[in-house]
C-alpha cells in the first residue's frame, strides 16, 4: 500500500488530501473563519494547492466532510461540481449544509474556557453579524453519500475507517487510516499546544469521544486547525 496524507493549510484552517495509488481524497474544503478580516472561503488558495499536489477532476474519488461548520464545508459544492467528485458526511450534520439557520450555525458556539465564554459574550452581537454574512454567501448541497460509525472507504479504493466523533458538532468524524493515523476535524485542536476543542455543542458527549481516541493505538492526529501532532500521552491506549 502507498498511502500519504498531505496537509493543505488555508491560513487557519486545514484540509487534507489523502493520495493512495495515484488517487486522492480530499477531507474539508476550507471557508470563512470569524477572525478573518478580509471576507474570503479560501478558494482561489485551495484550489492551487490541489494543482500543486497533483489533484484533478480525473483523479479526486471523493469529498469527506469531518463536519458541517462553514469553515470546513464552504468549498463542497463548488469542487463537486468542477471535480466531480462525490461528497460524504455523517447524516448529524446534513442539515447545516442543506438548509442552515443562524441559530443552527452558532449551535456549537459554547466554550468551556471562562476567557473564551467573555469573549464571546462580548463580540455576540458581532459574531452574529459576520455569521449572517457567512450563511448568506453558503452555497447549500446535498451530500451524495452518508457515512457512518466503523464505514470503510475501502470501496472507493481507500484503506481507512470512519469513526463518529459527536461533541463539536453531532456529526462530526475522524478517519482512521492504515497506520492509524487519525484525521480528527475540530474533534482536537492544536494551536499553542493540542486540546479537545474548544467550542462545542456538548462538552460532555465531546469528552465521551475524546475517551474513545485515548484508548485507541493512534500515532499520529492531524487536527482541523494547527499543524499535525504526534499522539503522546493524549491517546496512549489505556491500559
Amino acid at each position: 500500500m502507498n498511502q500519504e496524507i498531505i496537509r493543505i493549510d488555508l491560513e487557519g484552517v486545514n484540509c487534507y488530501l489523502l493520495k493512495e495509488n495515484d488517487k486522492f481524497i480530499l477531507f474539508d474544503t476550507g471557508g470563512h473563519l470569524f477572525m478573518d478580516k478580509i471576507f474570503t472561503n479560501r478558494r482561489e488558495k485551495l484550489e492551487k494547492e490541489l494543482e500543486m499536489n497533483g489533484c484533478y477532476p480525473d483523479n479526486l474519488i471523493l469529498i469527506v466532510l469531518t463536519h458541517g461548520d462553514n469553515d470546513h464545508s464552504a468549498n463542497a459544492a463548488f469542487l463537486r461540481n468542477k471535480y466531480k467528485a462525490r461528497i460524504a458526511m455523517h447524516s448529524g450534520d446534513v442539515k447545516l449544509v442543506e438548509a442552515p439557520s443562524l441559530e443552527e450555525m452558532l449551535e456549537n458556539s459554547n466554550y468551556n474556557s471562562i476567557i473564551y465564554k467573555i469573549i464571546f459574550q462580548l463580540m455576540k452581537k458581532q459574531l452574529k453579524k459576520i455569521s449572517q454574512k457567512t450563511l448568506n454567501d453558503f452555497e447549500k448541497f446535498k451530500p451524495d453519500i452518508i457515512i457512518d460509525e466503523g464505514d470503510s472507504l475501502l470501496k472507493y479504493g481507500f484503506h481507512c475507517k470512519i469513526i463518529h466523533l459527536p461533541g463539536h458538532t453531532y456529526g462530526s468524524i475522524g478517519i482512521l487510516t492504515e497506520d492509524n493515523s487519525l484525521i480528527v476535524g475540530d474533534t482536537y485542536a492544536n494551536l499553542k499546544k493540542p486540546t479537545a476543542a474548544l467550542n462545542a455543542l456538548d462538552f460532555s458527549i465531546l469528552s465521551k469521544s475524546i475517551d474513545r481516541l485515548k484508548a485507541m493505538d493512534i500515532k499520529m492526529v492531524y487536527p482541523g486547525h494547527g499543524a499535525p501532532f504526534e499522539s503522546g500521552s493524549i491517546f496512549n491506549k489505556s491500559k
